[in-house]
């Protein structure tokens, strides 16, 4: 029996704001609702299906302004998969797509967390 190996939406939206903080944009992420709503809509993006990742990320990307690049290219290089040189097709991203997306444990009614995990081992570490 093979068991999938899935991340946990909860960490994952973590590192997101991880990045956020060193690329300066926490000030402007607590005052400017419109950018909070934006960072939200990448952690969205675990909820869409696999072939609707790149293209959905596509289209948000250009909704953010000059200043959040470098949280940008974090974000395409760690999760997305960033755009080879000629513009055709991506590198795989650090983390696959199918590790951190959540569609298929929605659909079928699976935590989107690790928390039963996390405290199960603490638990028995106890």
């Amino acid at each position: 029996m093979i068991i999938p190996i899935s991340g946990c939406l909860f960490h994952f939206g973590q590192c997101i704001w991880h990045e956020v903080q060193p690329c300066g944009l926490q000030k402007k992420y607590n005052e400017d609702k419109f950018f909070l709503l934006s960072v939200k809509t990448l952690t969205a993006i675990a909820f869409l299906p696999i072939d609707d990742i790149v293209n959905t990320f596509e289209l948000l990307e250009k909704e953010f302004h000059d200043d959040t690049n470098d949280l940008l290219q974090y974000f395409e290089k760690t999760w997305i998969g960033k755009r080879k040189k000629r513009g055709i097709g991506y590198k795989k991203p650090r983390f696959n797509n199918e590790l951190w997306n959540m569609y298929d444990r929605i659909v079928s009614d699976l935590p989107r967390t690790n928390n039963t995990v996390e405290g199960w081992n603490n638990v028995s570490a106890n």
